[in-house]
């Protein structure tokens, strides 16, 4: 990826984790209207057309989020806050087993301990890690290039 094209795509993931807050904040504005009180005194949930439609849109956003960041092409200048997002949405997706196996499929590629990635994930998930470690960054760099290859489209730096 150029820089030109990584900033393209850094803006594009931007604004799809703000149409995300959007919709969450669309849905969290509709929920006071969605709680009753029943007559034996215990509170519940009462479901609207408008709430419905918001947690819909909700949902429907942050899929195609999770879409986008495992499209993501990690580059050597792509910001570390979007390669651990991208990260987190890999492993999600295929589980962090299978995502290692599929890493030491690539010729060249280091062997990741499916319980040390999940160590990890979990650490930046929590936020008490910031920056994905090197390892899993170049990982997720010889993957792209492997699905590039695979595509006939050469390397994907």
């Amino acid at each position: 990826m150029t820089n030109i094209e990584t900033a393209q795509r850094a803006l594009l993931l931007m604004r799809a984790q703000r149409r995300v807050a959007d919709a969450h904040n669309r849905l969290r504005l509709r929920e006071p209207g969605t709680t009753v009180r029943f007559p034996d005194g215990s509170v519940g949930c009462r479901s609207t057309p408008e709430y419905d439609e918001a947690f819909d849109r909700w949902e429907a956003a942050k899929a195609k989020l999770m879409r986008l960041y495992r499209e993501t092409v990690v580059a050597s200048d792509l910001p570390g806050d979007l390669v651990r997002e991208v990260l987190l949405a890999r492993v999600a997706h295929a589980g962090a087993k299978a995502w290692c196996k599929g890493i030491a499929a690539i010729p060249g590629a280091p062997d990741l301990d499916p319980d040390r990635v999940k160590a990890e994930v979990s650490a930046l998930r929590a936020r008490e890690r910031e920056r994905v470690s090197e390892a899993l960054r170049v990982a997720m760099m010889l993957e792209d290039e492997e699905a590039a290859h695979r595509r006939g489209q050469g390397p994907a730096n």
